[in-house]
């Protein structure tokens, strides 16, 4: 995990969206009951930034279809089975958050992508 110094505490407000990209991920970073709080960005159903939607009672609601989001465990209010990531945060001694982001996944072509499909055989066949 690589640890980023990204904005003070004090900078960011309480229940309101801040947008940050770290190691190329869209993160949404805000605070809640007074800690920081960073999950993707990213909606899982179409790709919209969840920072365009509205976070109440610990969610963050998707502004493009309405999905509900927990800021402190990802999942999708009523469905368990999605949810969006979700980054540490921590607090420094002079105030600012830190946000612990795995490294970027390597983007592969799709030549790459379909030789591993072919290598286990699980590519449809005609």
């Amino acid at each position: 995990m690589d640890v980023f110094r990204v904005v003070p505490l004090d900078e960011l407000d309480e229940g309101r969206a801040h947008r940050v990209v770290l190691e190329n991920q869209p993160i949404l970073l805000t605070r809640i009951a007074g800690e920081p709080h960073a999950v993707s960005d990213v909606c899982p159903h179409n790709g919209a930034s969840l920072s365009d939607g509205v976070i109440k009672d610990g969610c963050v609601t998707c502004p493009s279809h309405l999905w509900r989001f927990s800021l402190h465990d990802g999942e999708r209010q009523g469905r368990s089975d999605v949810r969006i990531q979700v980054y540490g945060t921590r607090l420094t001694g002079d105030g600012w958050v830190e946000v612990e982001v795995p490294p970027a996944p390597v983007e592969r072509s799709l030549r790459e992508i379909l030789l591993d499909h072919a290598r286990q055989g699980s590519l449809p066949t005609p």
